[in-house]
């Protein structure tokens, strides 16, 4: 990830890297290679730099913030592990997932190995404060998780649904970091509260973006087909508020094409020009940047410092990302 906004914490995120690398050798040396390649793959670290900046907005640097940031990459690690086996996702980032190239029963034990090591490095620091937010946002991404299977197909799904969803699956991680980050630099409750909800309007701008950029996106940037959550017959954003606004017999017509399986051969093609009609994509980007506006005000109440301009610079990222 080569963000401008990054640069200040760049040594303390190759000690994320190598703190990860250090603990699989350590802890199962047989599973270094598998997980290593998993994280060594181009991920975006957005979660451990939250991490690792929220500590210094309240605190000189702590030498268990990097542990801290690898334990959050290690549940965002076994989330996508989990996901690809759930969803049957045979490539990310541009190369083959875990389940494709050693079977889902693998994905799902490593999966549950990075969760378990993740607490243990929480539990190092010997906080219980620390093991309980890590632990709730384990239990929120894992309500998103079920949640989201509970709607999959549901042409009925409301943007209220897609908003609880993604505040479960993947802002309650980044709101995680933020806290875990302020606790360690020792913030007051509110302001551990504060930069939790700057953590969670980051969270759900991300993902909104990510939704956009699943249907417009370059899928050579993306790494992945372009389509992928419609196929799966999940129902996100741009095509959720598209299917609200459409007259009836465009709902017939949108419903027909996801009920017989066409997408392919032009059938995805005509999905994305009905949510083109009725502007979806402009109108998803901008409820993303709704998010960023109000992460931004949160951050404001936060003592000024170099690291929150960093933070600032940071939700510019989110919303501006080709993936």
């Amino acid at each position: 990830m080569v963000v401008a906004a990054l640069r200040s914490i760049e040594d303390d995120l190759h000690r994320v890297e190598a703190l990860l690398q250090e603990l699989l050798e350590r802890r199962a040396g047989f599973l270094k290679h598998p997980a290593g390649t998993m994280f060594r793959s181009g991920g975006k670290r957005l979660r451990p730099a939250l991490v690792l900046l929220a500590q210094r907005l309240f605190g000189p640097s702590h030498p268990g913030a990097v542990s801290l940031a690898a334990a959050i990459e290690m549940i965002h690690g076994a989330s996508l592990l989990h996901d690809d086996v759930l969803d049957e996702t045979t490539v990310r980032r541009g190369q083959p997932t875990l389940n494709a190239s050693l079977g889902n029963r693998f994905s799902v034990l490593l999966g549950d190995f990075l969760l378990c090591q993740a607490l243990l490095a929480v539990a190092d620091l010997d906080r219980v404060v620390l093991l309980q937010v890590i632990s709730q946002a384990v239990a929120d991404m894992t309500s998103g998780q079920i949640l989201e299977l509970t709607h999959q197909g549901n042409l009925d799904t409301s943007v209220e649904n897609y908003m609880e969803i993604v505040g479960g699956k993947t802002a309650s991680l980044m709101v995680a970091g933020c806290k875990l980050g302020a606790l360690l630099g020792e913030a007051s409750a509110e302001d551990v509260e504060r930069i939790g909800r700057f953590g969670y309007n980051v969270g759900m701008a991300f993902q909104i973006v990510d939704d956009v950029l699943d249907f417009w996106g370059e899928p050579s940037v993306l790494g992945k087909p372009t389509g992928s959550d419609l196929r799966e017959k999940k129902y996100t954003l741009p095509f959720i508020d598209a299917y609200q606004r459409a007259e009836p017999q465009e709902r017939e017509r949108v419903h027909r094409l996801l009920s017989n399986g066409t997408l392919e051969g032009g059938g995805l093609d005509e999905v994305v020009r009905f949510m083109e009609k009725h502007d979806t994509r402009r109108r998803s980007l901008e409820v993303a940047e709704d998010y960023v506006r109000i992460a931004g005000e949160e951050l404001a109440r936060v003592p000024p410092c170099p690291d929150r301009e960093c933070l600032r610079e940071l939700l510019s990222y989110v919303t501006a990302r080709d993936r």
